[in-house]
């Protein structure tokens, strides 16, 4: 399974969030032409979030870090997308493989957050991820797409999903979160195999990275 890490994650993650994630732009400030804007609608300049990931300390040990080629490649598939952070690791040894990965994007506009809160209700997000799985390489056969409860209140608004699959006739679990707290959207996700438990359940990832969200200061954390 070691050589498969990469494999996984870059091409799991990278497809299925190619072409689908919410388009909002949180690279560099922009000139903004006032005069017609809603107040609610003008952007503000994007904070500095790099640090805002999960730690090997809010993992069991164990866990190593993905390099940093790798997790570029995560999110370098998702057109229209900068992320604000990005963290991955992975635990491969003879007891458990499980990979745990996500990232946050900011949304400053009330636009983007009420998208963004749209699609994690209506699951389209979930739907379109577990579709590109499939389609974006034959040696991907997930299915079975389901509503999975987070176990913890996480964000303000938040919604999980799970499918099964396999990779290179290897049986995999998929689990999703996908949150928002303030003007902070974050997706999380754990892969490991089927018929094993995960050493970090999707809602234990999830929550962890929520509170480091909380610990921002309260303009950006603040309920929208």
């Amino acid at each position: 399974m070691k050589k498969k890490v990469v494999l996984l994650v870059c091409l799991l993650i990278s497809a299925g969030l190619g072409g689908r994630f919410i388009e909002v732009s949180i690279a560099t400030p922009v000139k903004i032409d006032r005069s017609n804007t809603l107040f609610a609608d003008i952007p503000e300049p994007a904070a500095d979030l790099s640090s805002l990931v999960l730690t090997s300390q809010d993992l069991p040990a164990g866990f190593m870090k993905m390099p940093p080629d790798t997790l570029k490649n995560v999110v370098s598939g998702i057109p229209n997308f900068k992320p604000a952070s990005v963290f991955g690791y992975y635990k491969n040894d003879n007891k458990q493989f499980q990979v745990v990965t996500g990232f946050t994007t900011q949304l400053p506009k009330q636009s983007d957050r009420a998208k963004f809160d749209g699609e994690i209700g209506a699951g389209s997000f979930a739907q379109q991820f577990s579709q590109s799985l499939n389609s974006s390489n034959k040696e991907f056969q997930f299915a079975n797409l389901t509503v999975l409860t987070l176990e913890d209140k996480i964000g303000e608004v938040s919604a999980g999903w799970k499918t099964q699959g396999k990779v290179k006739g290897v049986p995999l679990n998929v689990e999703l979160a996908l949150f928002r707290r303030g003007k902070i959207g974050s997706f999380v996700a754990i892969m490991y195999l089927d018929g094993s438990k995960p050493v970090v359940t999707i809602s234990e990832a999830a929550g962890k990275l929520d509170k480091h969200i909380m610990k921002l200061q309260p303009d950006i954390t603040q309920p929208q």
